[in-house]
Order: C-alpha cells, then structure tokens, then sequence
C-alpha cells in the first residue's frame, strides 16, 4: 500500500507508451510528478539504512515540509524530465519480486523453494544452476539474519538453517572441483556444528582436492571419532590419499 500511494502516475502513463528496447524522455507537469520526491526520499532512506544499521534520517534545513534531502525539497513544485529504458515487460503472474521487496515470511517461503530447485539441479547434475540456487538461498538467508540480534533466539533458527544449505553448495563445489571454496564454507558449518558428519566427510574430501593432506587426515580420523560406523570408509580413504600422495611424489621425481 505504501509504494502505490507513493507512486508517480506520469510514469505509469509514460511507459505504457513504450515498446520493449525502446529508451524514451517524458516531460511532467508538476501536478503528474507529486509523488517523485516521497519516492526518492523512500528509496534514500533504504539505502542509508542498509549501508548502516544505526543511520538516523534526519531533516534538511529547509523547513518542516522538507523530504530530508535539500535537493529534492528543491524539485517539489517544478516540472521534471524522466528518462527511461524500458528493457522487458512481464505479464501478469510472471513477476517475480526482488528479494529486497519481500516480507520475511516470503523470504523464507523463496529459500524453501531455492532449496527444492538446487536439489533438483543437482540430482540432474546440472551443477552451475544448482550453484547459483543454492547460492541465492544463503543470501537470503543471510538478509533475514542481518535484522536479527546475533545470538538473538530468531537468529539461531536462521543460522542452523543455513548449515544444510551450505553442506549442499559445498558439495557442488566438489563436484566441480573447486575445493578451496568448498573448504571455506564447510569451514563455516563446522564453526557452527563441529561434529557434523557430513562436514566432516566433505571438508576432508575438500582438504585432500587442496592437497592440505595434513588437514585432510585430521577430518577423516576425526569423523571416525565422532561416527565410529565410519571407522572402515575413513581406513579406506586414508589409504587412498596415501597412495595419491606417493603417486604425486613419484612423478615429481620423474620431472626432477
């Protein structure tokens, strides 16, 4: 309700004038544009206080009908020029909102959804789309959380719900053999969850794709502490980074 009373009705007018590509100019009579300087001072104030936190918005020194900013108090009354790039036009129900725009609860509706496409993608074995999904539900994620106290009870619940998220993403990472960023984000779930089973199988199969063969071994006989069942896969996998190891020591020596 806020952004339509705030809405300048010589755009609307404007643009349904436009063909998509097309890039065209509109002079506004002062009575079509009124609503241009609440709606910039809106979208200032945004801005401000995503920047910072604690920003208060002040008021300009021009008088108590003043948006705050000076230069736009100095636009109210004028007739204005509008220029505008109209790039595509959706039809009703293809819209999709900007994360910015959404309510929390649309939030966390978008990263369920996220999740269910990046599984998909995954399973499907389309690993850059799987990335870009789960990357986008962490972000998300981390948006919600910017509004809560750290540590806050709201805040927990948003950052245990970022750990299955980020084991996913992690192992996209593996799959397409980046597995330094693998190791960066795993580095995160176990910061949160030192004993999480699947950290510790993904960032020691991370570590071992470094060649922090060390830090490798560390995770594997680790798990094997947490999750005794694992004790025969994590024998297995030592054996096999042992022999990685002496096979790339054999051809170095070849080169030397």
């Amino acid at each position: 309700k806020q952004w339509y009373q705030r809405r300048v009705r010589a755009w609307e007018n404007g643009v349904k004038s436009m063909r998509p590509g097309e890039r065209a100019m509109f002079y506004c009579m002062p009575e079509k544009c009124l609503g241009y300087t609440k709606l910039s001072k809106t979208l200032r104030d945004m801005h401000k206080k995503k920047k910072d936190k604690d920003a208060v918005i002040t008021k300009s020194c021009c008088g108590n009908q003043s948006t705050g900013y000076c230069d736009l108090d100095k636009l109210t009354g004028q007739s204005l020029i509008f220029e505008f790039d109209l790039l595509s036009v959706e039809q009703p129900g293809e819209y999709s909102k900007q994360i910015w725009t959404m309510t929390s609860d649309e939030k966390r509706l978008l990263v369920v959804e996220l999740k269910e496409k990046g599984n998909k993608e995954f399973k499907e074995k389309n690993y850059d789309a799987a990335e870009q999904h789960y990357a986008k539900a962490i972000g998300t994620l981390e948006q919600l959380a910017l509004k809560e106290q750290p540590n806050s009870e709201e805040w927990n619940i948003i950052e245990d719900m970022k750990v299955p998220l980020l084991l996913n993403y992690s192992q996209v990472m593996i799959c397409k053999e980046e597995y330094a960023t693998a190791v960066t984000h795993l580095n995160t779930v176990l910061k949160r969850d030192p004993r999480n089973i699947k950290g510790l199988y993904r960032r020691a199969t991370a570590q071992g794709g470094c060649w922090n063969v060390q830090e490798a071994k560390d995770d594997w006989n680790l798990l094997a502490e947490v999750d005794p069942s694992q004790k025969s896969l994590v024998t297995k996998r030592l054996q096999e980074l042992d022999n990685k190891v002496k096979q790339k020591e054999a051809e170095d020596r070849q080169k030397l």
